[in-house]
């Protein structure tokens, strides 16, 4: 695992990144950081890597050097990823993420162009297991950014836990979600995609198809890399409370609910450092600079691997669905 103290420079902040310090100096002698961003999947149809760059030299406007594209971005770089178990070498395509339908959103940094590099997943032919190399070559005969990842293998479902049908949760009891992860993926992410249907009665012709998002638990670290099975255990309690909080009370709306999608993220040894470190860090005991992970050698950045399981259609039934519609948390958004 690689540290590094906050960066007395600007630093660009990509997605998934947090830090916090409480004393910030954004100027320090002229220096180019590349900033390396990647997750690979092999269940996407490409492959895409951000780099940009962090400096400010002295003297400049911070917020005006963050909206201007030759200083996030750079101009001439080749970015080449090698798969080092197939002995194969790509040099990634510079890309502009809009006209691929990756829209970078608003804030402090440029966000038009959003330059990503990319290589088509045909093309890359990645499978769990292979050990992928990144180099990130900016010329000038400064030192390439490096960073090495193994690629993660499909994450199996558990179809009987839970079943498809939940007909008892009652709020003591605990309903375990199961799956079957590849060797590589360490840490992982389960949240429940609820899906319901809302109508006004006499004042909607056809009911209003509705999703919730219920983030169960965002760091599920793996204790045992030989285990078959990993799994959380949820209470119905969590359940039902959370569906309680998160819709209004009914104002004549009538709720019917249909079902539930699972979906496990499990991401590599990287991104499981990096949640350690932010947990580390966080908190009345923290540390006042919070050190800065990165897995990227010559640069600041998150190179790793993910994949995500997708179980649909899990149902409530039976006392569940009872529960649902009369129990204290739920009884007044009015579900039948």
């Amino acid at each position: 695992m690689k540290l590094l103290k906050p960066i007395v420079l600007l630093f660009v902040l990509v997605a998934g990144w947090s830090a916090c310090s409480t004393e910030v100096n954004l100027e320090a002698e002229w220096k180019d950081i590349p900033i390396v961003y990647g997750f690979l999947n092999v269940q996407d149809s490409a492959h895409y890597i951000r780099v940009q760059k962090a400096f400010l030299e002295p003297g400049g406007d911070a917020l005006q050097v963050a909206q201007i594209n030759d200083s996030i971005y750079y101009s001439d770089v080749a970015v080449t990823l090698e798969n080092r178990t197939k002995g194969t070498s790509f040099v990634l395509e510079r890309v502009n993420g809009e006209e691929e339908g990756y829209d970078k959103e608003e804030g402090v940094f440029s966000n038009s162009p959003n330059i990503l590099y990319k290589i088509s997943a045909e093309e890359a032919d990645l499978e769990g297991g292979n050990e992928v190399f990144l180099r990130v070559d900016r010329g000038d005969e400064l030192p390439p950014a490096t960073a090495t990842t193994i690629v993660l293998s499909p994450i199996d479902s558990v179809s009987s836990s839970p079943s498809n049908n939940i007909n008892t949760w009652r709020y003591n009891q605990l309903l375990p979600v199961s799956w079957r992860p590849g060797p590589e993926a360490l840490i992982f992410d389960v949240r429940f995609i609820i899906h319901y249907r809302e109508v006004i009665p006499g004042q909607m012709e056809e009911p209003v198809a509705k999703t919730l998002e219920w983030v169960v638990n965002k760091s599920v670290l793996r204790d045992n890399p030989d285990g078959e099975r990993e799994k959380v255990d949820i209470s119905g309690q969590s359940f039902f409370a959370f569906l309680g909080s998160a819709i209004p009370p009914s104002q004549g709306e009538v709720r019917v609910f249909d079902f539930i999608d699972i979906v496990i993220t499990g991401a590599g040894e990287e991104f499981r450092d990096f949640v350690l470190v932010e947990q580390a860090n966080t908190g009345i005991t923290s540390a006042q600079n919070i050190p800065i992970y990165t897995n990227v050698e010559e640069g600041l950045g998150v190179f790793t691997s993910r994949y995500q399981l997708v179980r649909r259609g899990v149902r409530l039934g039976g006392e569940a669905r009872d529960t649902l519609e009369n129990g204290i948390f739920t009884r007044d958004i009015n579900f039948n």
